[in-house]
């Protein structure tokens, strides 16, 4: 008898516990679930940040192109500004992206070419006669 009066008390001390593996199941889970949704989260930041240095750089090469017009226009035709700060001196598109030059001081002359491209802007400074 004392026999099965032992088994009674193991099985009572060790045995299943009805809910206990679904509650440490369900932890474990919510903790994989927030470490997925952050990683997912971090990837999603550096996806959209690589997008935008891509607006920029689009951008930047486009003002490059209005300073090398103007540098050109200079060099061969010998321009003339008359025009007021503010005003652009040329507009032009290049690959779906825009830039404007103006004139900005004298002296020394001093021109910025301003590139867009989607929602970035990128701005170049010309200084000629320092």
């Amino acid at each position: 008898m004392p026999l099965s009066r032992n088994k009674k008390i193991t099985s009572r001390l060790f045995g299943p516990k009805s809910g206990s593996a679904l509650i440490l199941t369900m932890f474990i889970m919510a903790g994989m679930l927030i470490v997925a949704m952050s990683g997912t989260y971090i990837v999603f930041l550096g996806i959209k940040a690589g997008g935008i240095q891509a607006q920029s750089t689009k951008a930047y090469y486009a003002a490059e192109a209005g300073a090398e017009e103007l540098l050109w226009e200079l060099r061969w035709n010998g321009y003339a500004y008359s025009q007021l700060p503010g005003v652009p001196i040329f507009q032009g598109s290049l690959a779906g992206s825009e830039y404007n030059v103006y004139y900005v001081d004298f002296p020394p002359l001093i021109f910025r070419s301003i590139g867009e491209y989607q929602n970035s802007k990128r701005s170049v400074e010309i200084r000629i006669g320092e």
